[in-house]
């Protein structure tokens, strides 16, 4: 059967629209979900990440500042021992002030979270011990002759080291730890990221796949149905149903264009003789040979052709006027006669033939399609009383 331009095509432009959209929709959610999930998880990887590494700053730089913190304490001793230097003298508040900076960072940067009970134990001794040493050196400096102090100092510098050393250790410990569980957690993340990531992929693709499916079924169920619905089962051509929704637009077609319309009824000649000599089943194929002739006779997208009833046809000629009609009804006869389909029964030749009854004219708004069609009919009529096998009009 050909696709009518006018009615066919927008039918099903009408009834698919939401299946295509769907059929692209669906996809492109489903694509731009998999894409998000997978845009995070590259971001939460990247933010564990970014925590790992400031982490592995803290500990370097803690190591770094308690280093810094010693070596400044055992510059204070050594320039305490060669205390008889006066360049040693004039070095030993600098280095004072170095050693208070340097303490003050490690308590404010590695020390004031530090929520360990042996560590914070140590730090407050470790605090202590500083808070009551630097005023000894200052006095010191004041009275580098008084050696008790001297040796006081010493020993109490002595002891801050082994303090350092201690407090040190005991905080990059912690520190470690504090590393090594944040590693093992965004291996521990990144793990079940991944499994989350390649769970959703599957689910999203298999989803995905099971909808186009789905949509593709629906299409292919709504084609069946429209097939069926506008389909002729026996004959394979437009039904009547279908031959009333575009006679109906061509109608309205050519009255706006003011352009002549012909229609054509046909009709087998003595068909019911042949339904009882050669069986229904012969019946239904020489209808389908019949219907399949006219279809091809069809030459312009905008022709189209319909089984009417029975064994009736009907034809749709826009802008054709009566000879156009005529010429091309001919033509149909004569294809109908090079098919040869026996028909022992008939009265009028010893083949298959039909009758043609054209109705012709320019439509206007004061007539109906229906109108049309009962011209047709009659004249249809006109050509079986007269003998069958014939053509005849009525121009309105």
């Amino acid at each position: 059967m050909k696709v009518h331009s006018s009615s066919v095509a927008k039918q099903t432009k009408r009834q698919h629209w939401v299946a295509r959209w769907q059929l692209i929709l669906f996809p492109s959610i489903t694509l731009i979900l998999l894409t998000g999930i997978l845009i995070g998880g590259q971001f939460l990887r990247k933010q564990l990440q970014i925590q790992d590494k400031s982490l592995e700053v803290n500990l370097v730089r803690g190591v770094h500042d308690f280093n810094q913190l010693q070596r400044e304490v055992n510059r204070l001793r050594l320039l305490i021992v060669a205390n008889g230097r006066s360049a040693n003298a004039q070095d030993l508040p600098l280095h004072l002030n170095l050693a208070q900076s340097r303490f003050t960072i490690i308590h404010r940067q590695h020390l004031s979270h530090n929520i360990d009970p042996q560590v914070a134990t140590l730090k407050a001794d470790f605090n202590q011990a500083w808070l009551s040493l630097e005023p000894k050196i200052q006095r010191w400096q004041l009275e580098p002759a008084n050696t008790q102090l001297r040796t006081q100092i010493m020993d109490e510098l002595g002891q801050l080291e082994l303090d350092i050393n201690q407090v040190s250790l005991l905080n990059q410990r912690q520190q470690w730890q504090l590393y090594q569980s944040q590693v093992r957690r965004r291996s521990h993340s990144s793990q079940l990221l991944s499994s989350i990531e390649i769970l959703f992929c599957g689910f999203t693709l298999l989803m995905g796949y099971s909808l186009v499916q789905f949509i593709r079924t629906r299409q292919h169920l709504l084609e069946e149905v429209e097939q069926l619905a506008t389909v002729d089962d026996v004959t394979q051509i437009a039904n009547r149903r279908q031959f009333n929704t575009v006679f109906a637009q061509e109608w309205q077609r050519m009255v706006r264009e003011q352009s002549c319309l012909s229609l054509l009824m046909c009709d087998v000649d003595c068909f019911k003789a042949y339904n009882d000599h050669y069986g229904h089943q012969a019946g239904d194929e020489c209808l389908l040979q019949i219907a399949q002739t006219i279809d091809r006779c069809m030459r312009r997208p905008s022709d189209f052709a319909a089984r009417y009833g029975g064994e009736e046809f009907v034809i749709i000629l826009p802008h054709t006027h009566l000879s156009g009609a005529q010429t091309q009804a001919n033509f149909i006869q004569a294809q109908i006669q090079k098919l040869a389909l026996a028909h022992a029964q008939s009265s009028i030749s010893d083949y298959v033939t039909i009758s043609i009854g054209i109705a012709c004219g320019i439509p206007r708004a004061a007539l109906s399609a229906n109108q049309i069609i009962k011209y047709a009919d009659e004249a249809l009529y006109q050509a079986k009383a007269q003998g069958r096998n014939r053509v005849c009009h009525y121009k309105f």
